[in-house]
C-alpha cells in the first residue's frame, strides 16, 4: 500500500514511479524498496542509499523511509532496538521516518518491548522526525471503517518538526476530506472503551492456527513470520512458479495462500492464520500440508 500511494503521488516514468532495488541511475525512481534478510530490513543497505543520495548541502535526495512493523508480507516483529537503531540512522541523514504501526497488538513474542519501559504495551519512539501511523482495522476488526490516528512527537513545542508536519498534514486533510464517516468515528470510540485487554483475548484466538501453520509449512527450506502481525512465509523450491504453485493448493486441495510475487517474494508463499476459527484453521493447515508435501515432491 506505501509503495502503490508513493507511486501515485510521486510520478516517474509512465506518471507511475518506479519501485526499484536497482543501483543504476538510468532512471528517475520515484521509491526505493530495500532487501531484507529474513524479513528484517537490510540497515547497511539503507545507510548506503541514505549516502549515495546525500546532497552537498546537507540534505538528501532521499524524503522519507517508512518501515512496517510489526510486518506485512513478513509476519515479522522487529525488536525496540532495531526500531532505535533506525531511528538514529534516518535523524543522522535528516529523513522522516514513518512508522507504520498497523500490527501494534499481533506482536506476539513482544518484540518491541522497551526494557526500559516495559510496562507499555507498544512505546512509541519519541523522536521529532518519526511519525507512527496505528489503525482500527486490524486489532479492532474494523477494516471497512477507514480509521486510524497518528502519533507525532511534541518535542520543541510550535517549533518542532512534528508539530509542524502535523499543521501542514491538517491543510491537505482539509482539501481531501473533511473527516472520516461519524459513524466510524463512533465505532472507534466504543473500540477504545474497550480497551486493549479485549483485543489481545482475541489475538490469543490465533494461537491455535498460527502452531499449526507454522508445522505444516515445516517442511520448507525456509520460513519467516510468525512473530508478528498474522502471516507465515515459506520459501518453495528453486524453479517453482509461485502462483501456479498457488493456484495448484486451491484446485487441488482446497486452500487458499498468496503468491509471494504479488508482495516482493518471488519463489514464496504467504500464508495467513487470521481468517478462520480455530477448528477449520486446523482443517486448512492439515490441507496446506498435504498440497506443500505433494506439490514439491521430487
Amino acid at each position: 500500500n506505501h509503495v502503490m500511494a508513493i507511486q501515485g503521488v510521486r510520478g516517474g516514468n509512465n506518471c507511475g514511479g518506479i519501485a526499484s532495488t536497482d543501483d543504476s541511475k538510468s532512471h528517475a525512481e520515484g521509491l526505493l524498496v530495500g532487501p531484507t534478510q529474513q524479513g528484517k530490513p537490510d540497515l547497511t543497505w539503507l545507510r548506503s542509499r541514505l549516502e549515495e543520495y546525500k546532497k552537498p548541502s546537507g540534505s538528501n535526495g532521499i524524503r522519507m523511509v517508512t518501515l512496517v512493523n510489526p510486518g506485512n508480507p513478513t509476519g515479522v516483529s522487529l525488536s525496540h532496538a532495531f526500531l532505535k537503531e533506525i531511528a538514529q540512522l534516518t535523524k543522522e541523514y535528516g529523513v522522516w521516518l514513518i512508522m507504520d504501526c498497523t500490527y501494534e497488538h499481533f506482536d506476539i513474542h513482544r518484540n518491541n518491548r522497551d526494557v526500559e519501559n516495559p510496562n507499555i504495551p507498544y512505546p512509541c519512539l519519541d523522536q521529532e522526525h518519526i511519525i507512527h501511523i496505528f489503525s482500527f482495522s486490524k486489532g479492532y476488526a474494523m477494516a471497512g471503517f477507514r480509521t486510524g490516528y497518528l502519533a507525532f512527537s511534541s518535542k520543541n513545542g510550535s517549533e518542532g518538526k512534528g508539530t509542524l508536519a502535523y499543521e501542514q498534514m491538517l491543510k491537505t486533510q482539509d482539501t481531501i476530506a473533511i473527516c472520516t464517516s461519524r459513524i466510524s468515528q463512533m465505532a472507534a470510540l466504543g473500540a477504545l472503551q474497550a480497551g486493549r485487554e479485549w483485543v489481545n483475548d482475541q489475538v490469543k484466538t490465533l494461537e491455535v492456527g498460527r502452531n499449526a501453520i507454522l508445522e505444516a509449512m515445516s517442511s520448507l527450506e525456509e520460513i519467516i513470520g510468525g512473530t508478528g502481525a498474522m502471516y507465515v512465509m515459506g520459501k518453495l523450491p528453486d524453479s517453482t512458479d509461485d502462483k501456479q504453485f498457488a493456484s495448484s493448493l486451491v484446485e487441488h486441495f482446497g486452500v487458499a495462500v498468496i503468491p509471494g510475487s504479488f508482495c516482493g517474494y518471488p519463489g514464496w508463499i504467504r500464508v495467513c492464520y487470521s481468517n478462520l476459527p480455530p477448528e477449520l484453521c486446523l482443517e486448512a493447515a492439515s490441507r496446506l500440508k498435504r498440497g506443500i508435501l505433494e506439490l514439491t515432491k521430487k
